[in-house]
């Protein structure tokens, strides 16, 4: 005797019959605005997360981004020294530290601090954050991430004061030694510019050059 086919399979239960995702609020109740703490300060925990990711030279994405760029403008400065570039004196010290977790034997974990004092009224003002990264002698560059900073803003800034950018990077072993921090400043945002004028093209030539952010700072060892 043929047994009788089976009958259709028994739905699965639609997505829309799991309750919602809790968010950790009340019902009714708005989630606070995150606070803006006057220091810059990242958790380590992040700051490990996204270097140990992006640990590897590169080189390929920085030649990619300069094809189409002007060439850098380079300024040294020797080991132990500061430079003052366009309104702003900027010093940096690199050095080796201890993993903040456990790392990969072959990569070094690099702390840098940098320093920065405005000459004048209008080096206080330049408050944006430089770009960062090491580079090795044949050219390949990594990541540099600031952790903290205490750059006073407006009313805060004093001329002549200096101001500290604390950062990590990871290296390979081989190159820790020799890696030298390249620093590139912003030198056309001020603190003090009108919200309506950020985004303002600006005509001046001078203006125009220095917007193209081709000098970059080379701190020896």
């Amino acid at each position: 005797m043929v047994a009788p086919p089976a009958g259709p399979a028994e739905p699965e239960a639609a997505a829309s019959d799991a309750p919602p995702p809790s968010d950790g609020t009340a019902e009714g109740q708005a989630a606070p605005p995150p606070r803006r703490p006057r220091t810059v300060m990242l958790g380590v925990s992040a700051v490990v997360a996204l270097l140990v990711g992006v640990g590897a030279p590169t080189v390929d994405a920085f030649l990619f981004y300069r094809s189409g760029q002007p060439a850098d403008i380079v300024h040294v400065v020797e080991a132990g020294k500061e430079l003052t570039f366009e309104h702003v004196s900027w010093k940096a010290r690199l050095e080796t530290m201890d993993p903040p977790q456990p790392t990969a034997p072959e990569r070094q974990w690099m702390k840098i601090t940098i320093t920065r004092k405005g000459v004048d009224d209008t080096g206080i003002r330049l408050t944006a954050k430089p770009e960062l990264e090491l580079r090795d002698r044949e050219g390949r560059s990594w990541q540099v991430e600031v952790t903290e900073d205490n750059v006073a803003l407006d009313e805060d800034a004093e001329v002549g004061k200096a101001y500290t950018y604390n950062a990590v990077a990871v290296v390979p072993k081989t190159v820790a030694a020799q890696v030298e921090l390249y620093l590139r400043p912003n030198t056309t945002y001020r603190s003090d510019t009108p919200t309506d004028k950020l985004f303002a093209v600006p005509t001046d030539p001078a203006e125009q050059e220095k917007a193209k952010h081709k000098d970059v700072l080379v701190f020896r060892r």
